[in-house]
């Protein structure tokens, strides 16, 4: 058969492994671990919706075992579709009885076709690929981007655009969690801090006031704060895109931008933690925590927190399921504050759709999953909803805009730094955020 019109159930019927010469097989070997029983089917959010097995687990497995065995070649556009259409959400990795390392497959396969673009990727990779690479890395083009968005917001230029484009959608998505940037505080260098942040890439256009607020919640807290200046992005945009070169160099630079030592390094996005903790080095690794996995260690009811009432529906993203395991601590940190009831969790197998780069490349599926999810966090009326997450709160936001009176939509350090109560006593000597 053609390896155009090769579909991953065409393949199913005739398994061969591996074990062949192909020129990708020790690349995709772990394909061959796959028992195709089904078990992440009723798992996987493109499954569900679509019904095709080419864009179930299994089938994308099958297909890499075609490409491995050569059956299938990278610019098939069968392949490319199946392959690029999956959410990386890796809930079928968690249910998997053989332990097929699905999200490292998926990886090392976008990789594969990374190195052969089709002619349009091509044009674009070589017009955009290195503004995109300065970006990552440099915070001053970041926020010369976010102004210019802000801009294209305040100006309307989204009402130009059809939906139907990329720009289009990018412009009209995102505008509800665009923010202005606050400036970085500084301080005393020189003192070892408590702790030291990792922001990410998307503080100049999202996540600034989050970053704000977690500085502020820990020195109430009265711990020693530390910004490295010279951190870039985490390297998950590149990694989960087939562009490992360029992931693993993000992390060189963050390895070098955070002094070897002792201190905890605090992820303020579920995604960030999870490529920092599965990507970065040994010791880099062992020191990242999240925000609320930092806070669970501390004695939080010593301190004086709000105490009305408050109803929070706490988002679990699948980077906090899926990766970092860490559903149930956050979920009983929260339930530690006086006042904050938590309310029922999105059901276990839910993707929101954010999927990195998903909501902007698969808007159809992304928004059916999304309004899926908001349904499910707004089922019993809460306050609040509360998102580790950067994509998913960008994501959820825009569909908020459908929905007036929505609850607010927050990440952790904003919710905990609004319930703290305002007259916290100073505790030890004055301390300033170090430079």
């Amino acid at each position: 058969m053609h390896p155009d019109t090769t579909s991953a159930a065409a393949i199913f019927r005739n398994p061969a492994g591996t074990k062949g010469k192909g020129r990708y097989a020790a690349d995709l070997e772990d394909a061959d671990r796959c028992v195709h029983c089904g078990m992440c089917l009723p798992q996987c959010p493109t499954y569900v919706l679509q019904r095709v097995e080419g864009d179930s687990p299994r089938g994308r497995l099958t297909l890499m075992q075609g490409l491995a065995q050569g059956q299938l070649q990278p610019d098939s556009p069968t392949l490319r579709r199946h392959i690029q259409g999956c959410l990386g959400c890796r809930s079928c990795e968690v249910v998997c009885p053989a332990r097929v390392p699905f999200g490292a497959l998926m990886d090392r396969t976008r990789a594969i076709l990374a190195e052969r673009p089709g002619g349009s990727s091509r044009v674009r990779e070589h017009l955009f690929g290195p503004i995109r690479n300065l970006a990552l890395r440099r915070r001053s083009l970041r926020r010369t981007g976010a102004l210019a968005a802000r801009m294209a917001r305040a100006l309307g230029l989204r009402h130009l655009l059809p939906r139907s484009t990329r720009l289009g959608r990018m412009l009209r998505h995102t505008a509800p969690a665009l923010v202005a940037a606050p400036e970085r505080p500084t301080g005393n260098a020189g003192r070892t801090p408590d702790v030291r942040l990792f922001t990410g890439c998307m503080d100049a256009f999202f996540t600034g006031p989050d970053a704000a607020a977690a500085i502020d919640l820990l020195q109430r807290l009265g711990l020693d704060v530390d910004l490295p200046a010279g951190q870039v992005c985490c390297g998950a945009l590149d990694q989960h895109l087939g562009r490992p070169a360029e992931a693993t160099a993000l992390l060189q630079e963050n390895a070098r931008a955070f002094p070897a030592a002792d201190t905890p390094i605090v992820a303020l996005d579920s995604g960030c933690e999870a490529q920092l903790c599965e990507h970065a080095d040994a010791d880099f690794r062992a020191r990242v925590t999240s925000l609320t996995g930092f806070l669970s260690q501390l004695p939080l009811e010593d301190f004086a927190w709000r105490e009305e009432p408050i109803r929070i529906a706490l988002h679990l993203p699948c980077t906090l399921r899926n990766v970092t395991r860490e559903t149930d601590a956050i979920t009983r940190l929260f339930r530690r504050l006086p006042g904050v009831e938590v309310m029922a969790a999105v059901p276990p197998n839910n993707c929101c759709g954010a999927a990195g780069t998903a909501m902007l490349t698969q808007p159809e599926i992304a928004d059916t999953l999304g309004r899926e999810t908001l349904d499910a966090l707004q089922v019993h009326r809460p306050d609040v909803i509360v998102s580790p997450n950067v994509g998913c709160s960008v994501h959820l936001r825009a569909l908020q805009q459908d929905s007036p009176g929505a609850p607010r939509l927050l990440s952790p350090a904003r919710f905990l730094c609004e319930r703290l109560a305002p007259a916290v006593p100073q505790q030890g000597p004055d301390r300033r955020l170090p430079g």
